[in-house]
């Protein structure tokens, strides 16, 4: 039941009431898991780990280890368009995935600034987004991983919907999970340095340097991930 209504808040096509179902939904979670009991949540996290890692925009996935957040689910109730709840330079690790590209491109770079705040001296930020070169890949019949016309069909069954052409397949991969923008490598590497990072590396889905950030995507099957989306890593100086 809880996964039945999280999806149906996170992919409608209509933005208005997209947003009025999580800040509706989000209300009761906050109920739940804000003020105090996040307080107490907080201070049992972080004085049960050496190194303190946040998974935010975690929806109903829950990654071991991790203090999972979302705006509508997880341990605490956290909204990414506020100040973070976390002391300067007392995270480890962060990881969101599809959750940036659902800020407006103003609040998803003030995220990105108090991310930057929260992480410690060689923490690190790891993202994974849509890619807008991969969806005009898709578009045009040129993706490695998926070919057009599989994608339509998988694009079919996870909407309802019947996609008869590339515009459509586009379109509503970006609108229908809420993408108020899309991301290339470019453009994010530019944000994550001005938001302070001093080091951005591109990296595959489920691969890292780092064993704190090896497998983490959840978002499908693993070939969703390769086939659509961007993982970068940020490293905090």
């Amino acid at each position: 039941m809880a996964d039945g209504v999280l999806t149906r808040l996170k992919r409608t096509e209509h933005p208005a009431g997209r947003h009025l179902l999580l800040r509706s939904r989000g209300l009761v979670h906050q109920v739940q898991r804000g003020h105090l009991v996040r307080r107490r949540t907080l201070e049992r996290y972080f004085s049960s780990t050496a190194d303190p890692k946040l998974h935010f925009g975690a929806g109903p996935k829950r990654l071991d280890g991790w203090l999972n957040c979302d705006l509508i689910g997880g341990d605490i109730h956290l909204d990414l368009e506020r100040e973070l709840p976390f002391a300067d330079e007392s995270l480890a690790y962060a990881f969101g995935e599809h959750v940036i590209g659902s800020l407006s491109e103003r609040a998803g770079a003030a995220l990105m600034k108090e991310l930057h705040r929260v992480l410690r001296p060689g923490g690190v930020l790891r993202l994974t987004t849509p890619d807008l070169p991969k969806l005009i890949a898709i578009y045009r019949d040129e993706n490695p991983v998926v070919s057009r016309d599989d994608y339509t069909r998988f694009l079919d069954e996870e909407t309802g919907k019947r996609h008869e052409t590339p515009c459509q397949v586009f379109n509503d991969t970006v609108r229908l999970w809420g993408i108020r923008h899309t991301y290339d490598e470019a453009d994010m590497t530019l944000k994550l340095r001005a938001a302070g990072f001093a080091e951005v590396e591109r990296v595959e889905p489920a691969e890292s340097r780092h064993d704190a950030l090896r497998g983490l995507e959840l978002h499908g099957e693993p070939w969703v991930n390769r086939a659509e989306a961007l993982c970068v890593e940020a490293t905090r100086r």
